[in-house]
């Protein structure tokens, strides 16, 4: 990849060739699961090496000589300037110097400014979010508005942006986009909103798309049992569930996630998911009927036949005993990680009943040392 700030920006730390980082996390993944592995093969999937990233976050540099966008250093504390930066996808590097050039020259839009969100779509569509440290006012709302409309207007493409400051957000168009990729069998489409978490690598997330939906056409190639999804978000893995089950029950604390499942069902006209506000340790109460909740009043916990369940928890993972002990009961476990030392940690219990039956590495984030994992796991008495 070529970029003037490579080796000095700390977006980028792992500075080796593309090749020999892809290696090196291979080997050290191998390393770390080889007792688990049972003679299964770690498959690697690739990202393209620039234009891969579809979000970020770039701070402002305020400097005599004007505005810049800012990272921090790789080797200091400090913040450096950059013009460029060639892993966003290519709507967002073409943004990148205009955006700054307006801003610069605009004083309302300018003063104040901290940082600002970028995210996009393969389609083209973006969403950008300028955060301030003051109050947004009517003045501001204008000149924001003047600013959309032109980015609109210059790159033929659907761009919102959104204003955040202390207690306040306005949106002048729309917080969301739509997201489509072209996976193996069809096209996926689904939406993306402003705060709320998606993947940051398009390309990878269709192949990780594509490896459960073919670990799953494997295991059930009949709709007969149930799944269970815990930390579904907005629903990424969620609708690639859904054709595979009679009925899949997706759980996740964030409301506005659950919020935003809802529309991706409507978008996509999948009508056997049952979106549910709990966390993780709730669900798990509300199936053994040990708790009863308001929120599950028109739902009949007991008609559910899970058979399989997909897990995509934080980078914390999932380290604790109780809700690993629950998985330990389903035949099928999907385990999203994108932390192999805590998805090792809880291979732990889960290894007790279960093998990894299939492992995947997907290099989410080239030019890192970051590392993404998927693990099928089948019970010990069907693997």
């Amino acid at each position: 990849m070529k970029c003037e700030h490579f080796g000095q920006c700390g977006g980028c730390p792992n500075t080796i060739d593309y090749k020999s980082q892809l290696e090196s996390k291979l080997m050290q993944t191998t390393q770390e699961f080889q007792a688990l592995l049972n003679g299964v093969d770690i498959e690697v999937f690739a990202s393209p090496q620039s234009g891969f990233r579809a979000r970020c976050e770039l701070r402002f540099y305020h400097e005599k000589e004007g505005l810049s966008f800012a990272m921090s250093s790789l080797n200091t504390s400090h913040k450096i300037p950059i013009h460029t930066c060639p892993i966003l996808l290519p709507i967002l590097g073409d943004i990148m110097p205009l955006l700054l050039e307006t801003l610069q020259n605009n004083e309302i839009l300018k003063a104040k400014l901290y940082a600002c969100n970028f995210l996009s779509s393969l389609q083209n569509q973006v969403l950008l979010t300028l955060i301030y440290h003051k109050p947004l006012d009517t003045h501001w709302q204008t000149q924001a508005k003047l600013l959309q409309d032109m980015l609109q207007d210059t790159y033929k493409t659907p761009i919102h942006i959104i204003g955040r400051s202390k207690n306040q957000i306005l949106y002048l168009s729309s917080s969301t986009i739509s997201e489509t990729l072209n996976l193996t069998h069809a096209p996926y489409t689904y939406l993306k909103q402003e705060g709320l978490f998606s993947q940051p690598n398009p390309f990878m997330n269709a192949k990780m798309l594509d490896f459960v939906r073919d670990s799953l056409q494997n295991l059930y190639p009949h709709a007969t049992y149930d799944a269970l999804e815990l930390y579904c978000g907005s629903g990424n893995f969620t609708l690639i569930l859904a054709p595979f089950f009679r009925q899949v029950l997706a759980t996740e604390v964030v409301k506005s996630a659950i919020t935003l499942l809802k529309q991706n069902m409507a978008y996509n006209q999948c009508n056997n998911i049952t979106p549910v506000r709990l966390n993780a340790l709730e669900s798990i109460q509300a199936l053994r009927q040990e708790r009863a909740f308001f929120r599950l009043r028109d739902i009949d916990i007991t008609s559910f036949n899970f058979d399989c369940v997909l897990i995509d928890p934080p980078r914390s993972g999932v380290n604790n005993h109780t809700i690993l002990e629950f998985l330990q009961d389903f035949s099928t476990i999907i385990y999203i990680s994108c932390n192999p030392q805590t998805l090792l940690r809880d291979m732990g219990i889960l290894s007790q009943t279960h093998k990894i039956v299939r492992f995947g590495l997907f290099d989410q984030f080239p030019y890192t040392f970051h590392r993404e994992c998927i693990v099928t796991l089948r019970k010990v008495k069907f693997a």
